[in-house]
């Protein structure tokens, strides 16, 4: 009786330790892809080659514009003669809650110089859009784009790609945790697809 309980545990035992090794298998497979995943966009989207300042005639702030792309842009501009800005804001009827960044509540859309406008659509294509209807009118030879980190590299292709003209994109730093990180690396990875199928406005 009892050699019969043992030979019939040992399929079952069999099983579980195979079901084991399978697990471990598919644990270190996810591993590797997700640690493939993340070196792979080191330089796309942690580390992307930033553009140079230089030169321009053109400071364009792209939303949100958040304080520490306000004051990059008062950097470069002071650096080259105060030149034009031009920042993307959000309309305030569009309700966009915490993020809204509507002309009205920025001091520097009311400052000599400066361009506040709401591009259509609210996108980075709608942006490039709107620096593509602006430089129909103004003297724009090259035009310095900020935005931040995550976003310089798919900023660069949507430019290059709806307005394509001289543009040179620069990121601000920002500080994101570990589940930020993994989240602006799967939305920036669907808006550069979303950014090739869908043609510019």
């Amino acid at each position: 009786m009892t050699t019969s309980s043992a030979t019939g545990a040992l399929p079952t035992d069999r099983r579980r330790r195979r079901l084991g090794r399978s697990l471990r298998r598919t644990t270190l497979a996810l591993v590797v892809a997700v640690a493939a995943i993340a070196v792979a966009g080191l330089p796309v989207y942690v580390f992307p080659p930033q553009g140079d300042p230089t030169g321009a005639d053109l400071v364009y702030v792209i939303g949100p514009p958040e304080p520490p792309r306000l004051e990059l842009a008062a950097a470069i501009r002071d650096t080259d003669g105060h030149v034009p800005l031009l920042v993307s804001v959000s309309d305030s009827r569009a309700g966009h809650g915490e993020q809204l960044f509507d002309a009205a509540a920025l001091n520097v859309c009311r400052r000599r110089g400066s361009t506040c406008r709401t591009p259509v659509p609210f996108t980075t294509s709608g942006e490039a859009a709107l620096l593509r209807s602006y430089a129909t009118t103004h003297h724009v030879d090259k035009t310095v784009v900020i935005t931040f980190t995550p976003h310089v590299a798919r900023t660069r292709y949507v430019f290059a790609k709806c307005y394509g003209g001289d543009v040179s994109v620069v990121g601000v730093d920002t500080d994101l945790s570990p589940l930020d990180w993994a989240y602006q690396y799967l939305y920036q990875s669907a808006a550069f697809v979303k950014a090739w199928l869908t043609p510019c406005p």
